[in-house]
């Protein structure tokens, strides 16, 4: 699914993290979004899932403007603001969120949990997880539905060396015709391995590198 933002701006009161941002992600393609903190890359994340609304411009998936309010439908997301349950396991959580789409069940929640690092069998609740096991969660619950779109803020946040390889290895099988991944990450090594395109967010703008 290809996606397109036109003259997308944000103002936070006196304050302008984004000023007119014209960008065309297409399909079978992971992008890579770089710059400094602050500069407006999780705000941007946000605004195209429908989490936080622009305040000017459009959001286009597959060609359909996001309309005001609404979420982007068909995408998976790695946000700072995603939680869970802290009484349940990594398996019960992604059963819950299945049930809200039904669009998955548990021999896929098995299969992605495995396939990020997680044992689908383990009684260890969440408020018992380390960073990296959260970290882990949270790219299982974007993936699980395999959705067109996926936007990953920081996924390899937390993550050892071993966690790092096998969430590569699962972005770069993931890359298909129909499918977009934008990531923004602070490790050069991680836009370098799996970016076709890379974009930088600076002065309010984007610009490819």
């Amino acid at each position: 699914m290809n996606i397109e933002l036109d003259n997308v701006s944000k103002n936070f009161k006196n304050q302008t993290v984004l000023e007119n941002v014209n960008l065309k992600l297409e399909s079978g393609k992971i992008y890579g979004l770089v710059g400094r903190n602050g500069s407006g890359k999780s705000v941007l994340l946000k605004i195209m899932t429908g989490l936080m609304e622009p305040s000017d411009g459009i959001i286009k998936y597959g060609g359909i403007p996001l309309k005001k309010g609404q979420y982007a439908k068909d995408v998976g997301i790695v946000l700072d603001c995603i939680g869970f349950m802290p009484e349940y396991t990594a398996k019960e959580n992604l059963l819950l969120l299945a049930k809200i789409n039904k669009k998955t069940g548990e021999e896929r929640i098995n299969e992605i949990l495995k396939q990020v690092g997680l044992e689908p069998d383990s009684k260890k609740v969440y408020r018992k997880f380390s960073l990296g096991m959260k970290q882990k969660l949270a790219i299982a619950q974007a993936f699980m539905e395999e959705p067109k779109v996926l936007l990953l803020d920081e996924p390899m946040n937390a993550l050892d060396e071993e966690g790092v390889e096998e969430i590569r290895q699962l972005l770069l099988k993931y890359r298909q015709p129909g499918r977009c991944i934008l990531i923004t990450s602070h490790n050069r090594e991680d836009i370098e391995i799996l970016c076709d395109e890379v974009y930088q967010v600076q002065n309010n703008q984007i610009e490819k590198r």
